[in-house]
C-alpha cells in the first residue's frame, strides 16, 4: 500500500539486485488473510507477518529469519567449494589427459583478443613456456604455403553465418630450422551472433606423417618388385618349357624354382623387405635339400639386399638340385659345402662337391647353368667360375658387395 513501489514491488526489487538478493526480508503489512501471504511470499519475501504483532514475536521472527539466512549461505559456500574442487579436478585431469597424448590447447578470447596456449602447446610449436602468443605470432609460425589456407579456416569457424568445424593439418617452422606437421581441432562459440571464444587442441603429429610417407614408399617399391618378380618367373617359366620335353620334370623343375623364390620372398617378408641373412637364406635354399649330414655351410654375418636374397636364392637352388641329381648327392658318399667370406669389396661364396670319382664336364650348357649366369653377371654385376672336378664340382661366386650387402648398398645410397 506504498506510494508508487508498494511493498511486494520493494522486495522482487531487492532480489533482481546481486547486491540485495540474499538479503533476509519480512514483509510487515496490514493486509490479512492467504492470498495476501501468498503474493508476500511469492515476491521474494522469507516471511510474512499481518499486523497487530508483539515485539517478542517480530524479534523471533528476524532470528529466525537470519538463522535460516547464514544457514543458506553456508550451503551456497559448501556448494561453490565443492564445484570448484571438482572443476579443479576436472581442469587436472583433462591437463594430464593431454600431457600425455602430446595434446596442446589453445583457447581466443575474440573480444578481448587474447590468444592462451598451454605449456605443451607451445613446446609443440617449438616455443619456451613464457613465450608470448598472438593470432598473427601463430600464423607467422606457419610454414608460408599454409598460412592462407590455415587463416581462411579460422575465419569461417568464427564467422556467425559460416560457424565452420576447423580440423586441419598444417606445417610448422621450429626455430632450428625444422619443419613439423601439427594437427588441429577447435570450435568456436557464439553469443547470439557475436563470436566470443575459439578453443581447441593441437597434436605433433609429424612421426604419423613420417610413417605415412614411409609406408607408401614401402608399397611403391614393394609393387615395384612384385611387378620385378612375375617378370622373373615368367621368364623361369617359358625357358623351363623350352628346356624339356618331360612333362613331369617340367613340372618338377618349374616347381623347385617357384619354390626358391617363394623362399626368399618369405625371409624378406620377414624383416619388412629389408635384408635376408645368408645363413638363413642357404638353409632354406640348401639345407633343406641336403641328403643325410652330407652338407656343411658357414661364414661371417652377411646381411643380403632384397635383389641380391632373390638371385642367390635361385643360383643355391639351382645348385644343389644339380647335387642332387647329378652331383656330390648321387652318391652315397657324396658332401657338399657352402662357405662365403667378404674380401677386397667382394661376397665370395665357394660351392664344393666332393666324394664322387670320375665326374666329368657336362656336354651342354643347360638352363640351370644359364639361369646361375644370368642371376650373378645380369643381376648382381658378378662372376662364376665352374672347375668340374673328378671328385666333385667346385664353383666360386663373386658379387661386388655394393650390389650384394645391404649395409653396404644403403650407405652408398
Amino acid at each position: 500500500m506504498m506510494p508508487k513501489l508498494d511493498g511486494f514491488g520493494l522486495v522482487r526489487a531487492l532480489r533482481d539486485d546481486p547486491r540485495t538478493e540474499s538479503l533476509p526480508v519480512i514483509l510487515l503489512s496490514a493486509r490479512a488473510g492467504d492470498e495476501a501471504r501468498v503474493e508476500g511470499l511469492s515476491s521474494g519475501a522469507d516471511d510474512y507477518m499481518v499486523k497487530p504483532f508483539s515485539s517478542r514475536e517480530l524479534v523471533a521472527r528476524i532470528e529466525g529469519s537470519l538463522r535460516l539466512a547464514r544457514a543458506r549461505r553456508q550451503a551456497a559456500e559448501a556448494e561453490r567449494r565443492f564445484v570448484e574442487r571438482a572443476l579443479s579436478l576436472t581442469e587436472d585431469r583433462l591437463s594430464l589427459a593431454l600431457d600425455s597424448a602430446r595434446m596442446g590447447m589453445w583457447d581466443w578470447d575474440l573480444p578481448a583478443d587474447e590468444l592462451t596456449w598451454s605449456p605443451m602447446c607451445k613446446a609443440i610449436f617449438g616455443k619456451p613456456a613464457d613465450a608470448p602468443v598472438s593470432y598473427p605470432i601463430f600464423l607467422e609460425l606457419l610454414h608460408p604455403d599454409d598460412r592462407t589456407r590455415v587463416d581462411a579456416l579460422c575465419k569461417q569457424a568464427i564467422h556467425p553465418g559460416a560457424r565452420a568445424p576447423y580440423d586441419v593439418e598444417y606445417r610448422v617452422l621450429w626455430p632450428d630450422g625444422s619443419t613439423r606437421w601439427i594437427l588441429a581441432r577447435g570450435k568456436a562459440y557464439f553469443d547470439g551472433d557475436r563470436p566470443v571464444r575459439f578453443t581447441g587442441t593441437a597434436c605433433d603429429v609429424t612421426g604419423q606423417k613420417d610413417a605415412e610417407a614411409h609406408l607408401r614408399t614401402v608399397i611403391d617399391e614393394l609393387s615395384h618388385r612384385v611387378k620385378n618378380t612375375l617378370a622373373v618367373i615368367q621368364s623361369i617359366t617359358e625357358y623351363t618349357f623350352r628346356a624339356g620335353t618331360d612333362v613331369d620334370a617340367i613340372r618338377e623343375a618349374l616347381s623347385g624354382r617357384l619354390r626358391a623364390l617363394a623362399e626368399a620372398h618369405t625371409l624378406l617378408t620377414r624383416s619388412m623387405w629389408e635384408s635376408v641373412d645368408l645363413v638363413d637364406l642357404v638353409d632354406r635354399s640348401v639345407g633343406r635339400s641336403a641328403v643325410g649330414g652330407h652338407f656343411s655351410a658357414g661364414g661371417p654375418p652377411a646381411k643380403l639386399t632384397p635383389k641380391a636374397s632373390l638371385a642367390l636364392g635361385l643360383v643355391l637352388h639351382e645348385l644343389a638340385t644339380n647335387a642332387a641329381k647329378h652331383g656330390a648327392w648321387a652318391s652315397d658318399s657324396g658332401r657338399v659345402a657352402v662357405q662365403w667370406q667378404v674380401t677386397g669389396g667382394e661376397l665370395v661364396i665357394q660351392w664344393s662337391e666332393a666324394g664322387l670319382v670320375g665326374l666329368a664336364p657336362p656336354g651342354s650348357t643347360g638352363f640351370g647353368t644359364r639361369l646361375i649366369n644370368q642371376a650373378i653377371e645380369y643381376d648382381l654385376d658378378g662372376e662364376v667360375a665352374r672347375d668340374y672336378q673328378a671328385a666333385g664340382l667346385q664353383c666360386v661366386i663373386r658379387v661386388p658387395v655394393a650390389k650384394t650387402l645391404a649395409s653396404v648398398a644403403a650407405a652408398s645410397n
